[in-house]
């Protein structure tokens, strides 16, 4: 049963964003196994880094699937993430919420999302943003009493 336990942590560290070499490292208070529901589950001022990638959250829980593979990611309240997607789409931001599906590469932030793109500083604000991370759209959702806020900086000419 530990063993297993200790596999499924393995696996968890080596395969967070799908499989690749880059080192994962998860920081929190307490983590928990449930192999029965193949669930881990981190809380307490967690922090997972992955490369250049860090987010932040006071709880995740990691859903696997048959083959102990992560097929889904969830990074609840309090959440604050500075993530690369593809080579040029720096972001930094919060969320109340965000669900990360490794297989796919799509990231969905809900919950008062605010998102500024690092390197041309464009800034997205809304309730609900999803975006892909293979393509690098993005879909965004404001609330009922909140619209969507995109700002930007455009050059002056003379």
């Amino acid at each position: 049963m530990m063993f297993r336990i200790l596999t499924m942590f393995s696996v968890l560290l080596s395969t967070l964003y799908g499989v690749n070499d880059n080192e994962i490292r998860i920081e929190a208070n307490i983590f928990e196994a449930n192999e029965k529901e193949k669930l881990s589950i981190f809380s307490g001022e967690v922090r997972i880094y992955k490369g250049k990638d860090e987010i932040n959250s006071s709880t995740v829980k990691i859903n696997f699937d048959d083959k102990n593979q992560p097929e889904k990611y969830e990074f609840l309240e309090n959440v604050s993430f500075n993530i690369q997607i593809k080579d040029s789409i720096h972001y930094l931001g919060k969320a109340n919420k965000v669900y990360l599906f490794p297989n796919t590469e799509k990231y969905i932030f809900s919950g008062s999302v605010e998102i500024t793109e690092k390197i041309t500083g464009r800034k997205i604000e809304g309730d609900r943003v999803s975006l892909d991370g293979k393509t690098g759209s993005a879909r965004i959702i404001g609330g009922d009493n909140r619209p969507v806020v995109m700002s930007f900086k455009i050059d002056k000419h003379n």
